[in-house]
């Protein structure tokens, strides 16, 4: 923890280690269904954020949050192996034909996939909380919170 003037913020170095453990828990060729990476990741992240919970930013929260997000999007990319199979799946979510053609047919890689439209349409923010149960620290609104928009100036 760091504290800023007055103000109480996770530090750049904790942020680090927490970004490399989240890595760790979510790597792209895993064999788990996601499911199983969400429970691990839940287990560990729930004790993460309740240890810095007297942070004043629950932005640092959300990126973290965000940052699982993305990597399980890519690996969920991954696993389709196929652009065919990409495609006949994102059909399934409800991505729009024409979206989901050019997203598919891009030269993009994976990583850069789980930042498309596309992509974040079929596996949305609500889709990884409610259908998957990812556990999200940053929606709680404690009283010592600031907005969740605000950025300490450490950052």
């Amino acid at each position: 923890m760091t504290v800023l003037g007055m103000s109480i913020c996770i530090s750049n170095k904790s942020m680090a280690k927490a970004m490399e453990k989240a890595d760790e828990l979510t790597p792209r060729g895993s064999h788990l269904p996601i499911e199983k990476s969400i429970e691990q990741i839940n287990t560990w992240y729930g004790g993460w954020s309740s240890y810095f919970r007297m942070t004043e930013y629950p932005y640092q929260l959300k990126v973290i949050e965000a940052h699982i997000r993305r990597r399980l999007r890519a690996r969920i990319v991954k696993q389709k192996k196929s652009r065919r199979n990409l495609y006949n799946f994102f059909a399934k979510q409800g991505v729009p034909k024409a979206l989901a053609k050019c997203t598919v047919y891009s030269n993009s890689g994976t990583w850069r996939l789980s930042l498309n439209r596309a992509v974040h349409k079929a596996f949305s923010n609500d889709w990884f909380i409610n259908r998957v149960g990812q556990k999200v620290m940053s929606d709680k609104r404690l009283t010592h919170w600031e907005n969740i928009e605000k950025k300490p100036s450490l950052l």
